[in-house]
């Protein structure tokens, strides 16, 4: 009886492990992208984020990007922003891993143009951070690769991206506030 139950429960144990040590290659190749464009209208404003394919292959560029448009009724606006207007944090699905979108610079200035043929556009460049003293060991492991590589790693990624400015709301020179959203997701497969 005891060694019944000792195989359920090694079968338990193996079965519930870290996604991390999971074989992802079937499951990637089976998982659903089910947005790679998504769109939202703020006031003024709208805000795109685009991945320009659903799977990537490793060593594969990976094509993110987000634009901003002024749709109002002046002829251009001035926007107020960190280092970039578009952040781009995001999630690896399958292990559970946040790669987050650090701001470098604060106080910088856009001009937007309203009806303007190419709109305010940030492609994703690759960034973020870890804790080698902090953070586990195999999510260390994974942002090292991450950074130190030109691609991505197989995964499946979701974009939490946000655009963060504000912008001088009329003659009072009162400064209105946004962050608005846009999500999308792509996978990379081996």
């Amino acid at each position: 009886m005891n060694k019944i139950l000792t195989a359920i429960f090694l079968l338990c144990i193996t079965a519930c492990g870290a996604p991390n040590q999971m074989d992802r290659g079937d499951h990637l190749q089976d998982s659903d992208v089910t947005n790679t464009t998504d769109e939202t209208v703020e006031g003024d404003f709208v805000f795109r984020l685009v991945s320009e394919k659903g799977a990537y292959e490793v060593g594969e560029e990976i094509n993110l990007y987000g634009e901003l448009e002024y749709i109002g009724d002046k002829e251009e606006i001035t926007i107020h922003h960190s280092s970039s207007a578009i952040l781009f944090p995001m999630r690896e699905q399958t292990r559970g891993y946040e790669i987050d979108y650090p701001v470098n610079d604060i106080g910088l200035t856009t001009t937007l143009k309203k009806g303007s043929v190419t709109p305010y556009r940030e492609k994703y460049a690759k960034s973020g951070g870890f804790s080698a003293d902090q953070d586990p060991m195999d999510y260390v492991m994974f942002m090292e690769d991450f950074l130190n590589t030109d691609d991505f790693p197989p995964g499946n990624y979701i974009v939490h991206g946000v655009t963060q400015f504000s912008s001088d709301s009329g003659e009072d020179r009162d400064q209105q506030r946004f962050a608005i959203k846009a999500t999308v997701n792509f996978k990379v497969i081996d």
